[in-house]
């Protein structure tokens, strides 16, 4: 699943966003304001609840960027995204958020 934005004057920044968590669909994939100099990639494994609030976000070392500010970001933004409810889900189930942050 990916979505993609760009925004007007003022910010010259393209991100885009997948993520994958076994049966759910995101509500709210929320997209990080992009202030950092640099771009790459930066991967995000949440836990979920059963209403579908992220409970934990860290970065994925080793197939992130080392960015810190990337990094940072990345994070803020897992952790304010939201998934559809499941009530059979485990509670705290695992998936992740891949930012990708590019330059223009």
């Amino acid at each position: 699943r990916d979505v993609e934005r760009s925004r007007g004057l003022g910010d010259v920044y393209k991100r885009q966003v997948s993520y994958e968590l076994d049966g759910r669909k995101a509500s709210k994939l929320s997209i990080p304001a992009y202030r950092c100099l640099g771009s790459g990639h930066v991967t995000v494994i949440i836990t979920v609840d059963p209403s579908g609030k992220v409970l934990n976000a860290k970065v994925q070392d080793g197939v992130s960027s080392d960015d810190k500010c990337l990094r940072d970001f990345a994070v803020r933004a897992a952790r304010l995204s939201r998934f559809s409810a499941s009530p059979s889900a485990p509670a705290r189930q695992i998936g992740n958020i891949v930012y990708l942050f590019i330059a223009q």
